[in-house]
């Protein structure tokens, strides 16, 4: 009766043996390597993609400041009036209009 009890005994540790290898050689088996591979993949991608965004996000923010500081330049500037005699002014009039024919 003992040797039916330990036949039993033994036979379910060997299921239960067989079971856990059925597991670990199973389909999954090698495959987490291969999961991790591509979603590494996927955030380098990613990651290469914000790179980019946030270049080309400090370039345009760095264009607009150019552009609003040359806006103030040019508002800031100020221009003089020179002061021309009549003849001066009646000259340059008749020599541009002869110009323009």
């Amino acid at each position: 009766m003992f040797s039916k009890i330990k036949k039993y005994v033994i036979g379910f540790f060997v299921l239960c043996g067989g079971i856990f290898v059925a597991f670990l050689s199973g389909r999954s088996a090698g495959k987490k390597d291969e999961k991790l591979k591509g979603l590494k993949k996927q955030s380098k991608k990613v990651s290469d993609i914000l790179k980019d965004k946030k270049k080309s996000q400090k370039a345009i923010k760095k264009s607009l400041q150019n552009k609003k500081k040359a806006l103030n330049d040019i508002k800031k500037k100020k221009y003089k009036k020179k002061k021309v005699s009549k003849k001066e002014a009646s000259d340059f009039l008749k020599n541009f209009s002869k110009e323009k024919k």
